[in-house]
């Protein structure tokens, strides 16, 4: 698989100094994460990665198949995007910093699942407004979840993640919100937050929280 992507790495960097690994969301391309983490670190060094799927006719990138209905084939492909990610990121030697995943909609069900299959690469998660498939159709992505917990049962040690949604988010569903809810409290430590005036967007208050949730 080909990735595009988008890198800023300072070489005098700390050796503790966050490396964020940015994920955006249907439609968009790698810039619009660019953006966003902009108003959480600016200074911070960061991986910034083009969705697979470009689309043609209507321009812009996507991580799958937004009409799909086919839970069970987004998770494989998510899980295929999410091997490549990682072994790009220990082929860059940069595994020994925190990695911290930040993902928007589409994005942010990517950077969940690379979260939940591979607990010992990322140090946190930020999940700002993501699409979940996760459960209903079969119970694949449970088990998938449940193998990649044994990292996490050896450290004893949750993974963080933050996980925010606008109160006026019509583009995913409140069942959904709710279902990744239920699932990350099985494996991580969840600072859940919802925007009373935001819609499947982000807002100038989530990017403080974010930054409070990161110790920034």
């Amino acid at each position: 698989m080909r990735f595009t992507t988008i890198s800023s790495i300072e070489t005098d960097h700390r050796s503790d100094a966050k490396l964020y690994v940015m994920f955006h969301g249907y439609g968009n391309d790698e810039t619009e994460m660019i953006r966003m983490l902009g108003a959480i670190d600016p200074d911070a060094d960061y991986m910034s990665v083009r969705g697979p799927i470009r689309r043609e006719n209507q321009g812009g990138n996507a991580w799958y198949d937004s009409g799909s209905d086919d839970n069970a084939a987004i998770r494989d492909r998510c899980s295929a995007v999410g091997d490549d990610i990682v072994d790009m990121l220990d082929a860059t030697a940069m595994h020994d910093r925190p990695v911290v995943s930040i993902g928007f909609s589409q994005g942010g069900y990517l950077a969940y699942r690379l979260l939940a299959e591979h607990p010992d690469v990322f140090d946190a998660a930020v999940l700002l407004s993501p699409s979940f498939h996760d459960g209903a159709d079969d119970d694949d992505g449970d088990e998938e979840i449940e193998e990649s917990l044994v990292v996490e049962q050896i450290t004893d040690q949750p993974s963080r993640v933050f996980l925010g949604y606008g109160a006026l988010d019509t583009r995913v569903p409140a069942e959904q919100q709710e279902a990744i809810g239920r699932s990350l409290a099985r494996f991580a430590d969840v600072d859940a937050h919802v925007y009373p005036d935001m819609g499947h967007d982000v807002c100038e208050q989530e990017f403080a929280d974010v930054r409070h949730f990161l110790a920034l």
